[in-house]
Order: C-alpha cells, then sequence, then structure tokens
C-alpha cells in the first residue's frame, strides 16, 4: 500500500492510495476537519449511475445503503428514507423526523460513471495468439456537504476495475468491481469526513421487502429477485410469504439478542420507511428497539427491559 499526501488551493490534504485495484483520492476542504467532531449521522442522497436501468440503479441504490450502514456501523440515513425535495431545503425538517438534527449531519451525494478499455490477453501455450480483454473501469465520485448549509465541505474519487458484463454481485453475495469502488469510496469518506463513526465491519446483515404486505406474492418476489440475486428461491418465498419485512443473512451483533441466519423480523420504524436503517440507527446508540422474530413456525417478541439487556419470549 502506497501513500502521498499533497495540497492544494481548495484542500487542505490530498491522499492517494493505490490498493488491491483499487486507486483512491481524499479531498479534504478546509471546513471538514472543524465539521468532523461533531458529526453524529451522514445522509446518503440517491445515487447516480451511467449505464444500465431502473432495476440496475435500484439494486446498486440498496447496496450502496447497506455499505454506507456499514462503514459509519448504522450511524446513517439512506436514501431509501428520503421523499423527493428532502434533499435541499426539505432536508433538515426530513431528518428531524428522524429523530436527527442536521447540524450534525453531513450528506454524501455519490455518483458512478465508467469507462472502457482493452488489455491484451496472454496464452499460456507460447507461440499461440490470443484475443484483448475488455475491461470496465468504474469512477466514484463522493461530494460531501453539510446537511444545514449545503456547503461542500470535500470530495473523495475512487477507481476499480472489472470485466465487461460482470454483475455488482456475485452468486454469494460477493463484492465486485462497481461494488468494490463503492465500498472503499464509502469507508474513505467515513473515515475522512466523521472519523468519529467508522467502523471495521458490518454491523449486520438483512435482506429488507420494501414492497410491502399488502402488495402481491409475485410483486414481492420479483422485487426480491430483483435486489438480492444471491437469495435462495427457499429465503425469498419465506419473505415473500410473511409479513415480515427482513430476513436475517448475518446476525452480527444481533446474534447477542438471540437471533439467527433465516430468522424473519418486524420492527417498529417510526417516521422511518426503511426498517433495516431505524434497526441499524438504533443498535448503533446500544437501544435496539422491540423485535418480532418468525422461526420455523415460532413467534417471539424481543424487548428490552434494561440498557444492558435484553429478553426473548415466545409468544
Amino acid at each position: 500500500m502506497a501513500f502521498r499526501i499533497t495540497s492544494g488551493s481548495l484542500a487542505m490534504g490530498l491522499l492517494v492510495a493505490a490498493t488491491a485495484g483499487c486507486f483512491s483520492s481524499v479531498d479534504l476542504g478546509p471546513r471538514a476537519p472543524l465539521l468532523a467532531p461533531d458529526v453524529e449521522v451522514v445522509v446518503g442522497l440517491p445515487v447516480s449511475i451511467a449505464w444500465g436501468g431502473p432495476v440496475e440503479l435500484r439494486r446498486i441504490q440498496r447496496r450502496t445503503s447497506d455499505s454506507l450502514l456499514a462503514a459509519t456501523g448504522g450511524s446513517a440515513v439512506i436514501a431509501e428514507e428520503l421523499g423527493a425535495g428532502e434533499a435541499g431545503a426539505g432536508l433538515a425538517p426530513a431528518l428531524r423526523a428522524l429523530g436527527e438534527d442536521a447540524s450534525r449531519a453531513l450528506t454524501l451525494a455519490l455518483s458512478v460513471r465508467i469507462g472502457g478499455r482493452r488489455e491484451p490477453g496472454v496464452s499460456p501455450i507460447p507461440g499461440f495468439l490470443v484475443g484483448s480483454l475488455a475491461i470496465i473501469d468504474y469512477r466514484v465520485h463522493v461530494e460531501v456537504r453539510s446537511a444545514a448549509t449545503g456547503e461542500t465541505v470535500g470530495s473523495v474519487d475512487t477507481i476499480a476495475s472489472g470485466r465487461a458484463n460482470d454483475p455488482e454481485v456475485g452468486p454469494r453475495g460477493e463484492r465486485r468491481a462497481a461494488m468494490q469502488a463503492i465500498d472503499e469510496a464509502l469507508r474513505k469518506t467515513i473515515r475522512a469526513f466523521a472519523p468519529r463513526l467508522a467502523r471495521a465491519g458490518r454491523p449486520f446483515d438483512v435482506a429488507e421487502d420494501s414492497a410491502g404486505p399488502a402488495a402481491s406474492l409475485t410483486e414481492r418476489l420479483s422485487r426480491l429477485a430483483e435486489l438480492y440475486p444471491e437469495l435462495s428461491v427457499d429465503e425469498m418465498e419465506a419473505l415473500a410469504l410473511s409479513t415480515d419485512s427482513l430476513l436475517v443473512l448475518e446476525p452480527g451483533p444481533l446474534r447477542a439478542l438471540g437471533l439467527l441466519r433465516g430468522d424473519l423480523l418486524w420492527v417498529p420504524r417510526g417516521a422511518a420507511s426503511s426498517a433495516r436503517a431505524a434497526l441499524a440507527r438504533a443498535v448503533s446508540r446500544g437501544a435496539p428497539p422491540t423485535i418480532e422474530v418468525d422461526r420455523q413456525g415460532q413467534h417471539y417478541l424481543l424487548a428490552v427491559l434494561a440498557p444492558d439487556g435484553a429478553t426473548a419470549g415466545q409468544r
């Protein structure tokens, strides 16, 4: 890993890193170090991508929001929680409705662009000619602003490369080039602009059915297959047939509450429109809400009885 630090007229520092196929630069504006100690939450604005259509955009947006929750340990408001017009003057009221203070928040506007190139192929047999390989460079730009004033406080740029037509996630949910670039960009952004929120790993991993119980089974299955291609048919059917909105994929710290992979969850979310974001914020602040769990035909209620403990009872 190599680092180079330089200075510029509009930035306090430029950090350049080349790691594992990713190149990143962090541009810190003069106000960034002054705001960083007070940042309590970051707000992910809707993502912009330069390829695909609505399906690809929804899938990239869902993965990006999950990555933001992971990078902050849950101290984030995700784009799916913001309505039309709430990215500008309406942002502060929207944050207040969620119990957040705009003066202690940063917004992240992320865009992903692509560029193509060809690399010569290599033959394992000397003397044989092989063709060239198409390579796609995914270029992620994150614009960081104060949620209260809209002032730009810096930016992050990251590039990662992959093969043409490679999906952003593999069959087991592994990150491919597009998501590797997004993940790296968000990690660098949080470490640079909100270091108090930086976390080393994902707090927990869930699949969320955003279609809602009022949607038809076909609609719910179609949306889950679109957003989570790595889920098994049984997992998608279990979530689509239930009245719950979350399926546990990796319980992480929720294991201490008795949750296991495959559990179906219903979480009160108040003003939040995303159950997984509401749960992540509560867990990040040490106050998990009441959680209803369905497991193998049994229904459980997890309720916090004290600041340092919870209990589970079959209902």
